[in-house]
């Protein structure tokens, strides 16, 4: 399992997003798959190994069930693994992105000179056993016809079975670049599976989960625009940071330090317009750019912008934005 404590071992950002400040940041977007592997260090291929026991007599005996997942660019050993398990390259990674949009690679520069598929980000996290894309497509969500978000395709690998390989869709809001990831009950958000040898062959049935994603992306936009339509208050927003995200015991004050900062966002943060601020919108945003920005991080050695990564893809800031969304819709 992700944790916070694993560090971001290599980027590339083309735009700022939550995570900005790590890794390389390219002026425009990647022209060609090279390119995008090379800026984010994920241009090399994992490769399979047996796996021997050493026995008190000196001999050797081979587990025949297990097998070695190893980086072949500079022989780190990312996991031992089950002989069932198909490693899938950093490289199929991108390949999956073209295949499941019906893009082919060489349609990697479009016509109008940018690539039909914008990948905004593309990592290597927990020193290579997990890797990710981030890319932006051509669907985008409008909140009161003036509030525009953007929706993402996030695609993930992992070469130690902490996760399956698949894709989820991930709406940012531009204005802030908090990430609005609520989970809807009609709709369907990621596609995943296990790294077995047929994983890729699996892309028709990923390709049908992405038409739900677009069915994601309108049922998001009528959720978030029902949530505009309904006032809601100070004292309503405070109720539900109390119910939602309790104080601790040893806590004395009226509100704790995150439910204070939570109601301090909803008063006063910049990126919610007056129009939208005592919505049930506004206040499921002050939750997200809270959970996004605003938590802290005490753990491991690694940056606040590496923590913020990993809170924003595996940690609390999705599990915030689910409990405050149940709770608004």
């Amino acid at each position: 399992m992700i944790t916070l404590a694993h560090e971001v071992e290599n980027m590339m950002s083309v735009r700022e997003i939550p995570w900005h400040g790590l890794g390389n940041v390219l002026p425009e977007y990647p022209k060609s798959k090279e390119e995008l592997l090379s800026a984010a260090g994920l241009n090399w291929e994992v490769g399979e190994l047996p796996v021997e026991v050493p026995l008190p007599n000196g001999q050797r005996l081979m587990a025949l069930d297990k097998k070695g997942i190893v980086r072949l660019s500079d022989n780190t050993l990312l996991s031992i693994m089950g002989g069932t398990y198909t490693p899938i390259q950093p490289a199929q990674l991108v390949d999956f992105a073209f295949s499941l949009l019906d893009i082919t690679q060489n349609e990697f520069e479009g016509a109008d000179g940018q690539p039909p598929i914008l990948f905004e980000t593309a990592m290597s996290l927990a020193g290579g056993r997990v890797n990710t894309l981030m890319a932006r497509v051509p669907r985008d969500i409008k909140i009161g016809g003036s509030d525009p978000v953007s929706l993402y395709l996030g695609f993930v690998n992992s070469h130690d079975g902490s996760l399956r390989f698949g894709v989820h869709a991930t709406p940012i809001r531009e204005v802030c670049m908090n990430t609005l990831n609520a989970g809807l009950k009609a709709a369907v958000q990621s596609w995943s599976v296990k790294h077995t040898a047929s994983a890729l062959a699996s892309i028709d049935e990923a390709r049908r989960t992405l038409n739900l994603t677009w069915k994601y992306a309108d049922e998001f936009e009528k959720q978030m625009n029902d949530l505009l339509d309904q006032d809601f208050n100070k004292r309503q927003f405070e109720q539900m940071v109390q119910k939602l995200f309790p104080k601790t015991a040893k806590e004395s004050a009226p509100f704790s330090r995150e439910q204070y900062a939570m109601i301090g966002l909803l008063e006063s943060s910049p990126t919610i317009d007056d129009g939208l601020r005592y919505t049930k919108y506004g206040a499921f945003n002050a939750v997200t750019e809270y959970a996004d920005w605003g938590t802290r991080f005490n753990e491991g050695s690694a940056s606040v912008e590496e923590k913020r990564t990993m809170n924003v893809l595996f940690g609390r800031a999705k599990v915030a934005a689910d409990k405050a969304f149940s709770y608004l819709a």
